[in-house]
């Protein structure tokens, strides 16, 4: 197989990176985590990329290391949220965009399992099989947590009064 080099590398990382930072942010609350668990992923790759078989295959690869690089940030950080310290803004505006924010928090209030493959399947279009490798599961195990996201969600937007 053909090595990739650091200019194309530094090109696919650069495509992908809302992706990543989107991927970052289904798992990890914080907007700084997220971004120190994307540096590391890139830094992990970049070292890693040797390991990389298949260039058709970087988007799932990446993905893969930036997931575990923020289960990696979960397990430092083992933080809790007051929600009562926030109740206040997590109301949703009135606005045009108010059904996709309310789905937006709705995924966010999923279960951590949940949200990754909620957010890798319906928000960065990977496949089940894709999503498999990503997190390191059974495609039917993905099947099984996107089903129960979906139940989950629908619970969830009808409790806010969304569907």
């Amino acid at each position: 197989m053909a090595q990739m080099d650091k200019e194309r590398f530094v090109s696919r990382v650069l495509e992908m990176e809302p992706a990543l930072y989107r991927t970052a942010r289904s798992i990890l609350r914080s907007e700084q985590d997220a971004q120190d668990a994307v540096q590391e992923a890139v830094t992990q790759a970049y070292a890693r990329l040797h390991t990389l078989r298949d260039p058709e295959k970087f988007k799932p690869w990446l993905l893969r290391i930036a997931v575990n690089a923020c289960y990696d940030v979960c397990r430092r950080r083992r933080t809790t949220v007051d929600i009562a310290a926030v109740e206040e803004t997590l109301a949703a505006p009135q606005s045009d965009c108010v059904e996709r924010m309310s789905l937006w928090n709705a995924v966010q209030r999923l279960p951590e399992e949940q949200k990754a493959v909620v957010t890798l399947f319906y928000y960065e279009d990977l496949s089940i099989r894709a999503i498999s490798e990503v997190l390191g599961v059974t495609q039917g195990t993905v099947k099984t947590r996107l089903s129960r996201a979906r139940g989950r969600l629908r619970r969830l937007l009808e409790q806010q009064g969304g569907v």
